[in-house]
């Protein structure tokens, strides 16, 4: 089974430590003060702009051929950003496109960080068993208010209703692995998978399909959970090449293993029971009901095997004073924003590369 697997085979992707960058360790530091300060804000765009424009630039997705080279799009997939690499002086960035007719962009390309981008992003130490070889991958830091770090900092561009919740659901700073993962087969697991291209907060599905094949990772299974969606509706949002391979259920997920049962599956034993360690696993984890979700966290931080390689997760807190959207308090995780950080550092340190999701 698969405990001998791990007894006595070796792995492509031994996980031998979790290294904040330089910024990251600002925010680790001193996010108690900033948030109780409210100063969030002003730190990014004042003490700490020249990481906020080095992290920006390198998430740049494609840039403009000349003249236009100071020029770059941000594509999420959902809505892209155009950001101005030329000017430190401000952030100069556009939900519309701001190049004349003629300006020419390749397709977007996946964001490879290298050791230049040490100071802004974190990283993780792997070694292949096989060969002996030890590796780096690089994750966006754990800095701001955990979101898009410059949502609700400034102004939107344009400034109109329709951009109005741009920023806060953009995930274009977000990094997903660099391509050719040591892994056998790929399974994505979506708890909260509203449909293909649809969701509060824009799509999440079609987001890391799209995505996570743009840095070559082409999920073999999909697995997906979420209450409100009828099967019929869920598949008939699904493209033809998808349909195969995605498994729906409509349920409430439960929020502790001894819960788990057939109508009401506990996602981390769903994921155990059907993938091995050698498998690359992704787990999202959005269902808006914090109890819910802290089971399912606090199951994988306390599995040393949980088979989960990526987690991507929303958690909702009320100690993050910026992110107004959430609605009622009662919705809210009563924890302040550096609890939040630290279940991230948590995950992170474990070698799981944990994201904050909108």
């Amino acid at each position: 089974g698969n405990l001998n697997k791990i007894q006595g085979g070796k792995s492509k992707r031994k996980f031998l430590g979790y290294q904040s960058s330089v910024w990251e360790l600002s925010w680790l530091n001193r996010v108690d003060e900033w948030a109780a300060e409210k100063k969030i804000c002003d730190v990014l765009l004042n003490d700490h702009a020249s990481y906020v424009h080095d992290f920006l630039n390198l998430t740049c997705t494609s840039r403009y051929n000349p003249p236009y080279h100071n020029w770059c799009v941000i594509d999420d997939e959902y809505h892209p950003l155009w950001y101005n690499t030329g000017n430190r002086q401000q952030f100069e960035l556009s939900w519309v496109n701001p190049m004349p007719y003629n300006a020419r962009i390749g397709p977007p390309k996946p964001v490879i960080p290298t050791k230049e981008h040490e100071h802004v992003v974190s990283k993780f130490l792997f070694m292949d068993e096989f060969t002996g070889e030890r590796y780096e991958e690089y994750i966006e830091p754990l800095v701001s208010h955990l979101r898009f770090p410059l949502t609700h900092c400034m102004r939107n561009y344009p400034d109109e209703e329709e951009f109005k919740y741009h920023m806060v659901s953009f995930r274009g700073w977000l990094i997903p692995p660099p391509p050719g993962v040591r892994r056998d087969r790929s399974i994505y697991f979506d708890a909260g998978a509203s449909s293909w291209d649809k969701g509060s907060g824009g799509p999440s599905l079609k987001y890391f399909y799209k995505m996570w094949l743009r840095h070559g990772i082409d999920f073999d299974e999909i697995y997906a959970f979420e209450m409100a969606t009828t099967e019929e509706v869920f598949k008939n949002s699904l493209p033809g090449n998808v349909k195969k391979r995605t498994h729906f259920q409509q349920c409430a997920v439960s929020s502790s293993p001894t819960d788990d049962s057939p109508e009401h599956p506990f996602p981390p034993a769903v994921i155990k029971r059907t993938t091995n360690p050698d498998d690359y696993v992704l787990f999202k984890l959005d269902i808006d009901s914090p109890d819910v979700e802290d089971g399912s966290i606090l199951s994988i931080l306390e599995d040393p095997n949980s088979h989960i390689d990526e987690l991507v997760w929303e958690h909702h807190v009320r100690g993050n004073y910026l992110m107004t959207e959430w609605g009622e308090a009662q919705n809210l995780a009563d924890v302040s924003l550096r609890e939040s950080y630290e279940l991230f550092f948590r995950l992170r340190q474990k070698g799981i590369r944990a994201h904050s999701w909108i």
